[in-house]
């Protein structure tokens, strides 16, 4: 049985240029994600599958569906994460050294629905694996 795993805030003491190193890191895991996600999702539509397995085509397009629907959520994400970055670089580059509420609070909520969404994301492609060695 598979554990719950719930969001901790991590590190709140972070310098201005650790926001930025962050967000170039999770960007960076959003490319990759997505260029993932397309090849799961040129897998399942590839057809080459057993076809006697019952309700297979309407199980695959859910699949699509579902791949579909994380690669959206990971390009909204993806360009939070860029409009911060580059709102943080703006305030380095003018020399403004105060780290206001609203932007700690901005940075712990990107980073809480990036925690959220990893997680919907191992999930949905533990379960992805294990159909697909079902079907092959």
């Amino acid at each position: 049985m598979d554990s719950t795993v719930s969001y901790k805030a991590f590190e709140i003491n972070k310098s201005y240029r650790d926001i930025i190193n962050d967000s170039i890191i999770w960007i960076s895991d959003f490319n990759f994600i997505n260029k993932e996600l397309l090849f799961l999702k040129a897998i399942v539509k590839s057809n080459s599958f057993k076809s006697s397995i019952p309700n297979l085509f309407e199980r695959l397009q859910l699949l699509i569906k579902d791949i579909d629907l994380l690669v959206e959520n990971n390009n909204v994400i993806k360009e939070k994460v860029e409009k911060y970055k580059l709102k943080v670089t703006n305030i380095l580059n003018n020399n403004v050294f105060s780290f206001g509420e609203d932007l700690l609070e901005n940075y712990e909520d990107i980073e809480k629905e990036i925690f959220e969404f990893n997680k919907k994301y191992k999930n949905f492609k533990a379960y992805l694996y294990e159909f697909l060695i079902e079907i092959i």
